[in-house]
């Protein structure tokens, strides 16, 4: 029996819905080719799958490029539930932005040529190697230091912001997947400036004060989940949040060069001081809310 045209066409549209009702009834979903993921081009110009971008960059303990790669001077801390303390308490912080790195003496100078020490709007102290111009020159980028709770806050203050509650600091230091360390679940004693039983490095080092400056490429490795920088070691950074134990002093978070065990650069690790307290290894950074 001779076919017409038409019936050649219907019987050829019954024979490819057979055959796509085989595929998808006995090929698994991901071997279809328009279920694939899509390549997106990576940093050195080849393509990667951008689920498997995706996992790498959440994976915990890990902190995307884009992340170590900022250079914004405040970093956006999202609000919202984290895990806070050795007991991973859940706390809830409101967003905020947070200083990328501590405040620096070329910083500090600018907030002195404005408001000078004992003026209204100052400090009450300089710090003692102040006087020292050649000590500046050559360490601009190094975070300030022998800076008291008030100065702190007044430098603060001065540039829009203010000293961070002891829950951001350390929300910004530890994301929200309870890691130990900023850096994640361990830390890497070539990537934080703690000396440990390295202290010799303190008399060599200039006016003893062994900071790294904020542009050295070690400091840069001290990174947060954000992209916060330095707040495992190189110094102890003040905080507004006033001790438990000891009501008339306050919170200063993360460890410092003058750290002798790895432990205290923990994302929870704090210390009541004296707000009069002015110590080589103690400097701040500063927030402000959103």
């Amino acid at each position: 029996m001779k076919l017409t045209p038409l019936a050649k066409a219907l019987l050829f549209l019954i024979g490819l819905g057979l055959v796509g009702t085989a595929i998808y009834k006995f090929v698994p979903p991901e071997k279809l080719p328009w279920n694939r993921p899509k390549a997106a081009p990576a940093e050195n110009g080849s393509t990667t799958p951008e689920s498997t971008t995706a996992n790498r960059s959440n994976t915990p303990g890990e902190t995307s490029s884009s992340t170590r790669a900022s250079t914004e001077p405040w970093i956006e801390i999202p609000g919202g539930i984290f895990s806070s303390g050795q007991n991973q308490e859940s706390v809830d912080v409101s967003a905020f932005k947070i200083g990328r790195t501590e405040v620096t003496n070329g910083e500090y100078e600018a907030f002195l040529a404005q408001c000078a020490a004992g003026s209204s709007c100052g400090p009450r102290e300089l710090p003692n190697y102040w006087d020292d111009e050649g000590y500046l020159d050559s360490h601009r980028n190094n975070p300030v230091v022998f800076v008291s709770w008030g100065d702190a806050k007044a430098y603060c203050r001065w540039a829009g912001g203010r000293l961070p509650t002891i829950a951001e600091w350390e929300k910004a230091a530890r994301g929200t997947d309870g890691r130990e360390f900023p850096t994640g679940a361990t830390i890497d004693s070539t990537a934080v400036n703690i000396l440990g039983a390295d202290h010799d490095k303190k008399d060599a080092a200039a006016k003893k004060i062994p900071t790294w400056a904020v542009d050295d490429e070690n400091y840069a490795r001290d990174v947060s989940p954000y992209g916060v920088l330095g707040m495992a070691g190189n110094v102890s950074e003040w905080t507004s949040t006033n001790s438990p134990d000891e009501p008339d002093n306050y919170l200063a978070a993360g460890g410092s060069w003058d750290s002798w065990d790895l432990n205290d650069g923990r994302t929870h690790f704090r210390l009541g001081k004296s707000p009069t307290d002015r110590s080589s290894s103690l400097g701040f950074r500063c927030a402000h809310s959103k």
